[in-house]
């Protein structure tokens, strides 16, 4: 009796012993597949920021060429409307005033205005010579006042301003104006002063 107490008393201890023992292994798998859902949610939210970037970053280049295009507008514009003077060295300026030679005198040239020229005598001469505009499309010479406009620190004039006199015809120190618009060269001189542009230097 007492070999078959001890019989069935050792059952349940082999039955436990053939279960398999849960490992490491086993706990952290659970674990990792447990923290994946938590992961995946939050490498989502944190994916929000790099791809906003990631498309700023590309449209960046795109962007700065509008910017340039309309600063480049704006500035066209601008220059347009109110073209500044830069001076320049031809054609070659030559005044004669009673006579003499008179050294000095400064030619400018209005941008995005090719055929205009402006020419600033070095003083007022009769009281009344010191700025002369000449058109050589409408084949005219005016009297003019001084630029009275800037543009970066440039003499400046706006493209609606009328011209000036009209020298042609006009009667100033009791004497006409002669102007003359030749292949090479304009002129135009009264009885005391005498300006002409020349494609060539040295001429009287």
């Amino acid at each position: 009796m007492a070999k078959k107490k001890n019989k069935s008393v050792s059952e349940p201890a082999s039955s436990a012993s053939s279960m398999p023992a849960a490992s490491p292994e086993d706990g952290v798998s659970e674990a990792a597949a447990l923290a994946a859902p938590a992961a995946q949610q939050a490498g989502a939210e944190d994916g929000v920021a790099p791809a906003a970037q990631s498309r700023l970053r590309r449209l960046l280049p795109d962007l700065v060429k509008v910017l340039i295009a309309l600063a480049v507008i704006g500035l066209g514009a601008a220059i347009w409307y109110k073209p500044p003077l830069i001076r320049s060295s031809f054609p070659y300026v030559s005044c004669r005033f009673e006579g003499r030679q008179v050294a000095g005198a400064t030619l400018y040239r209005p941008l995005a205005m090719p055929t205009r020229y402006y020419i600033e005598l070095p003083q007022k001469l009769a009281g009344r010579y010191a700025w002369f505009a000449v058109d050589r499309r409408r084949e005219v010479a005016a009297l003019t006042e001084a630029p009275g406009h800037r543009f970066l620190g440039l003499k400046a004039i706006k493209r609606s301003d009328s011209l000036g006199l009209d020298l042609e015809f006009r009667k100033l120190d009791n004497s006409e104006w002669r102007v003359s618009f030749l292949a090479d060269a304009i002129l135009f001189s009264n009885a005391v002063l005498a300006v002409r542009l020349d494609v060539k230097p040295g001429q009287p």
